[in-house]
């Protein structure tokens, strides 16, 4: 069923209907006109119109921004027992008694009054120039310095982010190519070999302690099982999986 529980958002179609709700209103569009278009994309869909319908009642109360229109289409879906169907045939006794008192909250919460209309700010998509094989130095707070390989890329709604390895060097002064071509790659805790770093908003990433060496080397391996790491919280990573600090 592409869940994993018996709350509203532990599915897929609902977790992807709130963040594409949001994002759409976080990019500029009226309300009507995000859930236009997100009727057009979900509503007409029988296996997954009941959860669309529940995700999107759901979130638009969060938000202050219920529409009438959607607010019926879910207390519809609730009373007829539409969504429970699939429930029925899949889950077990127990989680179906779950799914039956989630939704007659959800009931509750929709009819009563909801609250004040909230902004919802533009989700923050992330960008990376950097090329498969360019070297990236990174300044510890302590003014060591490490170096990055990037190996790859994981592109997903939130953006584009880099997946890296870590050459086997600390110091203080960026060697030559020569010498980095030589380095092997420093392999952290249990199976850190590489790892993917991110941010949640364009304020994290410390531009004055990275740089973009020019160089590129051949990457060691293939971008595959990697950690993930945030740049806010990278020096704390990276002491606790590399000992670098």
């Amino acid at each position: 069923m592409g869940t994993w529980g018996t709350a509203i958002f532990s599915d897929d179609t609902a977790s992807d209907v709130r963040d594409d709700y949001r994002e759409l209103v976080g990019k500029g569009l009226s309300c009507t006109e995000a859930t236009d278009r997100l009727i057009r994309e979900w509503g007409d869909d029988p296996d997954e119109a009941p959860v669309f319908w529940l995700a999107l009642a759901a979130t638009q109360w969060r938000c202050g921004r219920l529409e009438q229109r959607v607010k019926d289409m879910a207390l519809k879906v609730i009373e007829d027992g539409s969504n429970l169907e699939r429930w029925e045939e899949d889950a077990t006794p127990l989680d179906v008694k779950k799914r039956k008192a989630v939704l007659e909250a959800l009931r509750l919460q929709l009819e009563s009054p909801q609250p004040p209309e909230k902004r919802i700010p533009q989700r923050f998509v992330s960008t990376c120039e950097w090329e498969v094989g360019e070297l990236i130095s990174y300044r510890l707070k302590s003014g060591m310095l490490v170096i990055f390989r990037v190996i790859g890329y994981h592109i997903d709604k939130g953006g584009k982010d880099p997946v890296c390895e870590m050459l086997d060097w600390l110091g203080t002064e960026i060697p030559s190519k020569l010498v980095l071509a030589q380095l092997g790659i420093k392999h952290g805790g249990i199976h850190t070999s590489q790892f993917l770093v991110g941010a949640v908003s364009k304020r994290e990433f410390p531009k004055d302690r990275v740089e973009r060496l020019n160089i590129k080397l051949k990457p060691s391996q293939k971008s595959g099982g990697f950690s993930v790491y945030l740049w806010g919280y990278l020096d704390m990573f990276l002491e606790k999986d590399f000992g670098l600090s």
